[in-house]
């Protein structure tokens, strides 16, 4: 979204359900049920979503209303303890669901395209930090020996995106491109994870590999296929777990 007073892109900072005002001309009837839902705290028909945006630049804010926002949380919460299961290509498969998921409802919510929330979540200064931060202290999950295998990896042999055409697989042209248009980056390589603070290519990363798994561009069968997914699952499951922990909190 861009801001109507500089042209800037607008941040989503906030997402939350309240109660509609009650009209003034609101019958007896609607009156009655409308503080009988304030006071059971059981919103019901009269709850309404709110989707907040600030612009870093100039500071202009605008809150979007709708009927109500679809809560995803059990489903993600399912997805996430259904990837517990299984080998390494069928707990990809349902963190990356439980992933998309929590990432089209709580942090790129007007996001119309797999694409466009991607590039919003590349953008997310919080989520950024918060992850960046978790690898740093690399305590519970392992995390920084996981990441620096995987770089070591994709310096050896980049990923190739074969979701389009398997017998003849490209390295997809947003590696290294956060903004919302494709532009061309001379001198950076594509297809690696440059550092262990490089969050716009983590990403990147899980989703080439998702595309490939989902349309049938990786082998269980190939040690370096394996070894992709693997890693993509224990990065991304960090993630997933530090946002399961943010939604029991609220």
């Amino acid at each position: 979204m861009k801001c109507n007073e500089c042209g800037k892109h607008m941040l989503k900072v906030d997402r939350r359900l309240e109660m509609a005002e009650l009209d003034e001309n609101a019958t007896e009837g609607q009156m009655a049920d409308y503080f009988a839902a304030e006071l059971s705290g059981n919103m019901g028909a009269w709850q309404i979503g709110i989707v907040e945006y600030k612009c870093k630049a100039c500071g202009t804010t605008i809150e979007m209303i709708g009927d109500s926002l679809g809560n995803y949380d059990a489903l993600i919460i399912a997805w996430h303890k259904k990837a517990m299961q299984g080998d390494y290509f069928s707990k990809y498969i349902f963190e990356y669901l439980a992933f998309s998921a929590c990432i089209k409802s709580r942090v790129a919510v007007d996001a119309n395209t797999d694409r466009a929330a991607i590039q919003i979540l590349k953008r997310d200064e919080g989520l950024k930090r918060e992850y960046l931060d978790r690898i740093n202290k690399d305590s519970e999950f392992g995390l920084q020996n996981t990441w620096i295998a995987l770089i070591e990896e994709l310096k050896r042999q980049p990923l190739y995106n074969s979701s389009r055409d398997y017998d003849h697989p490209e390295i997809d042209r947003w590696w290294n491109i956060s903004g919302d248009e494709l532009l061309e980056e001379a001198y950076i390589e594509k297809g690696v994870i440059h550092s262990l603070d490089d969050w716009g290519n983590m990403i990147e990363f899980w989703y080439g590999v998702r595309n490939n798994l989902f349309h049938g561009g990786k082998d269980p069968t190939l040690k370096r296929d394996l070894f992709l997914v693997e890693h993509a699952f224990k990065t991304l499951n960090a993630f997933m777990k530090i946002r399961i922990t943010e939604i029991f909190k609220e």
